[in-house]
């Protein structure tokens, strides 16, 4: 879980990542999951997906593309948290479910 940039300056070089589902994708994928997390912590959709705009891949992404990705992401979080109800599944379920419900009303 780290990555090493051999063109960073010294004492710059390591990233420390936590991957969880590691899967190749568009860059913007990232900022979109921590909308996800930013949003289970407290923030708005608003809130969380002008930090998401902190990123610079997250201009890149299309809007229907990240509302598909907030239905895919609702969808997950809700069998997720159907199998396993623990209290931090069923915040994420309810933070995605409102994140998608933020993006389908415009």
């Amino acid at each position: 879980n780290i990555l090493i940039d051999d063109h960073a300056p010294p004492g710059d070089r390591a990233r420390l990542v936590d991957w969880a589902w590691a899967t190749r994708g568009a860059a913007w994928l990232d900022a979109g999951y921590w909308v996800i997390w930013l949003i289970a912590a407290g923030h708005t959709p608003t809130s969380a997906e002008r930090r998401a705009a902190e990123t610079p891949s997250w201009h890149t992404a299309p809007a229907e593309g990240i509302t598909a990705f907030a239905a895919a992401n609702a969808n997950v979080w809700s069998e997720i948290s159907d199998a396993d109800p623990d209290p931090w599944a069923l915040r994420l379920a309810t933070a995605a479910t409102t994140w998608h419900a933020h993006r389908r009303a415009g």
